[in-house]
């Protein structure tokens, strides 16, 4: 719950509503386009600023060249020079054709209150009528205002700067700047000056006076404002649509890294839930991969072959395990053919394994071989059960045998034996028919012992069950054949394991089976010259909740074509033994729903271990 937990928080921005992602997105839209809007505003407000200020230019540059042209004809009337409407409207008229020539200047016009054009860069239009509102002026700059107008004749919009024309603004007006000038340069008597000509001449003093306000337009072209305006409008949208897909693809790029680490994260646990799977399954798992190299190579495939995991990854198999198991690799290249077969095989610390093993080719979800997998059963507990099983069987058939056996042998066998006596009372002690009847005798009691000893292996044996301790018990047990080992040479070792735990056992039986294992010991090295011991532990296996008794002796072993038939009954190597000794004790441990194992090295002993449940 934790992890799917941890998940979630960290994969939340995955599972928003879908109205509120259209709701982030349509709000960063709109931020966006305020912010185009008011930088296009701005830029147009500056645009708009430089070309109001243009004009104001255009119309000092008038006032300044009428101011110019009114002082040379001043002066040069004072020196007596013929000055030729100098101040005049066709000095001003002059002026503005000239500073109309600009391709960027549509018109220059100078106009009074009703709107009748005393100047005009067109000449054509003097005297023509341009009706404008004046009283805009007193709501902006004093020095003048603009406004955008369409012209009827080509349908072009034009930047129009209005602006009173005052030629003399700052000095008091033209009046004051005549007298002014005057007073520096005093006329003749009887002479006339240039301000003071006939009020009907078109000259200087109709323009730019202060009893007849004038006003002057400059018409500035707009197409490099109006393709500047658009082509940022076109920059201002390009960027914007950039900024939403940015912010689009942060988040999107954001979502991406977010469910790319949450994938990685879970590939990354599921990698490590499958090797620690791999590695603690029972199965041996070896796999290649598309050059036949050994990729996966897991502990139980290392105790199976008894090769390290770190010598055999990145090997070939035929260089790194052993014959048996490498030739299940040698038919890589034949992709179709799965193969199954059965071997036993030594593996570490030689420990023989019954194995199944089972070859078969990989691929990928489009159909390319990717290598094989060999895939190892131990079959070892199964085969052993499997002969617990059949040995389960004899028992029950040898017990069934022992029945009838008892009952069709043992009546017939009385008789002889009685016969038998009687015959021998008939001839004398030292005759060869006293010894004959005698030898009938003991051969009839004898085959009566083995069925006593049969009826006694194949019927039920009924447990008297205590808890004892069961080192106790084995330390008893091994003074009863102290004197024997002694005799032999035997050298006794006892070890048992302290504060061993209590356990429920017929201790009787135990010590059958315990005293059955210590003479086989014995009767194992009678023909050992030196290094004679019998070595007994006692010791807690807590993981299996057992105790385990080892009985290790020091004598010839059993060959390994024996070993699987020792506890078989009658199965003996000695020339006076029955075969029921070991069946017995089996037989007995299993009562107590234990174990017997052997294992035997030939020359060097056998080990017994016993092992007994406490629950």
């Amino acid at each position: 719950m934790k992890m799917k937990d941890r998940l979630f928080k960290k994969t939340r921005l995955l599972f928003v509503s879908p109205w509120l992602l259209a709701a982030a997105i349509g709000l960063l839209s709109l931020i966006i386009v305020i912010f185009a809007a008011n930088n296009i505003k701005r830029e147009r407000g500056m645009l708009t600023e430089g070309l109001f200020r243009k004009g104001e230019a255009i119309i000092r540059f008038v006032e300044a060249g009428m101011r110019a042209s009114m002082m040379t004809g001043m002066v040069g009337g004072m020196m007596g020079m013929n000055v030729p409407d100098a101040g005049g409207a066709a000095q001003t008229q002059r002026l503005i054709e000239q500073a109309s020539e600009s391709p960027d200047i549509h018109y220059l016009a100078v106009i009074d209150v009703s709107g009748k054009v005393l100047v005009h860069s067109d000449p054509e239009k003097i005297g023509a009528t341009i009706k404008r509102d004046i009283a805009i002026l007193n709501q902006a700059d004093p020095n003048g205002t603009f406004h955008i107008v369409s012209l009827q004749d080509t349908r072009h919009k034009v930047f129009e700067v209005l602006g009173p024309f005052k030629p003399f603004r700052g000095r008091g007006g033209l009046k004051k700047w005549r007298q002014q000038f005057k007073r520096q340069y005093p006329l003749k008597p009887g002479e006339l000056s240039q301000g003071d000509a006939p009020p009907d001449s078109l000259h200087l003093s109709a323009l730019g006076s202060d009893t007849h306000p004038q006003f002057i337009l400059v018409g500035l072209d707009m197409t490099e404002l109006e393709n500047t305006i658009r082509r940022y409008r076109f920059q201002m949208i390009f960027m914007s649509i950039t900024l939403l897909l940015i912010g689009l693809g942060g988040w999107i790029s954001l979502m991406a890294a977010q469910s790319y680490s949450v994938s990685q994260e879970a590939l990354n646990r599921v990698q490590a839930f499958t090797g620690l799977l791999i590695s603690r399954l029972p199965v041996g798992i070896i796999a290649t991969d598309q050059e036949g190299m050994i990729r996966t190579f897991n502990s139980t495939a290392v105790a199976m072959t008894g090769r390290s995991a770190e010598s055999v990854r990145n090997g070939k198999p035929e260089n790194v395990l052993p014959l048996e198991v490498a030739r299940f690799f040698a038919q890589q290249e034949q992709r179709d053919e799965m193969i199954d077969r059965d071997l036993i095989l030594t593996g570490g610390d030689n420990v023989q394994y019954s194995l199944h093993l089972s070859s078969l080719p990989v691929y990928n979800q489009y159909s390319v071989f990717m290598g094989r997998v060999l895939l190892m059963y131990d079959l070892s507990e199964l085969k052993r059960l499997q002969k617990e099983i059949q040995r389960h069987d004899r028992l029950v058939a040898l017990g069934k045998m022992a029945a009838g056996v008892a009952h069709e042998v043992r009546n017939p066998l009385s008789s002889i034996k009685g016969f038998a006596t009687l015959l021998g009372s008939k001839f004398k002690e030292g005759s060869q028919e006293h010894e004959a009847a005698d030898l009938m005798v003991q051969e009839a009691e004898r085959l009566n012992r083995s069925i006593t000893e049969l009826l006694n292996y194949a019927r039920p044996t009924a447990l008297r069950k205590e808890p004892v301790n069961l080192g106790e018990i084995v330390e008893l047990s091994l003074k009863l054949i102290s004197s024997d080992a002694q005799a032999l040479g035997v050298k006794i070792s006892l070890d048992v394991e302290a504060h061993l735990p209590d356990i429920a056992v017929d201790k009787d039986k135990i010590n059958q089976v315990l005293l059955n294992l210590y003479l086989n010991g014995l009767q194992a090295m009678e023909l050992s010259t030196s290094g004679k011991e019998l070595q007994v532990s006692v010791r807690h296996d807590k993981t299996e909740k057992m105790l385990v008794i080892d009985v290790q002796d020091t004598g010839s072993g059993i060959p390994p074509d024996d070993l699987d038939k020792v506890l078989d009954p009658y199965f003996t190597t000695k020339p006076d033994g029955t075969g029921l000794g070991l069946a017995l004790a089996y037989k007995i441990i299993d009562e107590h729903k234990g174990a017997v194992r052997f294992a035997s090295t030939q020359g060097k002993g056998t080990t017994v271990s016993v092992t007994l449940p406490l629950e």
